[in-house]
């Protein structure tokens, strides 16, 4: 029985299962070592501006940059972790459910700080009163740490 004709037991309409080509798994690595630099280098230039000038170091920025932290540790751990998992590694369960969580946290938290900005963005805009009323830098730099 050829590779190309094994399916999946129990599903009799499955899909044969073929193993990715080298070709493809060398264009998959290259894409994300694309997108980790970009990451990783825009990141940091966004984290870098805001430390530099004092003037940026308003409400709405502390989300920005803590977007930018969030994407940066996606560049720096969660991609490489994704081209491990992509050829097979790690082999260890407790390692493979380290990467899979590391994974899993890293984008999540880059997700909650999205909306974090897209709420405060849309309350500034649709209330612009009770923002600047309500909303402190204080506010937005705890919120930021974790406090």
């Amino acid at each position: 029985m050829s590779e190309e004709n094994v399916t999946v037991a129990g599903s009799a309409d499955a899909a044969p299962h073929r193993s990715p080509t080298p070709e493809i798994h060398a264009t998959y690595t290259s894409l994300e070592l694309l997108v980790a630099i970009v990451a990783i280098v825009g990141n940091a230039m966004v984290i870098h501006v805001f430390r530099r000038d004092r003037r940026l170091r308003r409400r709405t920025n502390y989300y920005i940059v803590s977007l930018a932290i969030a994407d940066l540790l996606v560049g720096m751990l969660g991609i490489p972790f994704a081209i491990l998992a992509s050829v097979g590694l790690p082999r260890n369960l407790y390692a493979c459910l380290f990467t899979t969580s590391l994974l899993v946290m890293l984008c999540t938290i880059s997700i909650f700080c999205l909306v974090a900005v897209s709420v405060d963005r849309y309350w500034a805009i649709l209330h612009p009163m009770c923002y600047s009323r309500n909303v402190r830098t204080k506010t937005a730099i705890r919120k930021y740490l974790g406090i």
